[in-house]
């Protein structure tokens, strides 16, 4: 039975593989640019940048959303701002 923790994995438009006899990972993409190696670690940290930058982005937009409601409810007289 084959070691599932050298398991391919798919992600999207890229995916991992483990490199043979060795502790480290490569990516690569479907559009051809270079495969890029790192140990597990180095991937897992990036994954945890991604999800910051995604949180960040995430509360980024519902104060953009919240300004957006506030502004319309404050040109409209008969609205009420739920944000007064």
């Amino acid at each position: 039975m084959p070691d599932p923790r050298h398991t391919r994995i798919d992600i999207g438009s890229f995916h991992l593989d483990a490199v043979p006899d060795s502790a480290r990972w490569r990516a690569e993409g479907r559009g051809g640019d270079a495969p890029v190696e790192g140990g597990w670690s180095d991937w897992v940290a990036f994954a945890q940048r991604i999800l910051q930058a995604d949180e960040l982005w995430r509360g980024l937009e519902a104060r953009g959303d919240a300004w957006d409601e506030g502004f319309a409810a404050g040109r409209d007289a008969a609205a009420v701002n739920p944000y007064r």
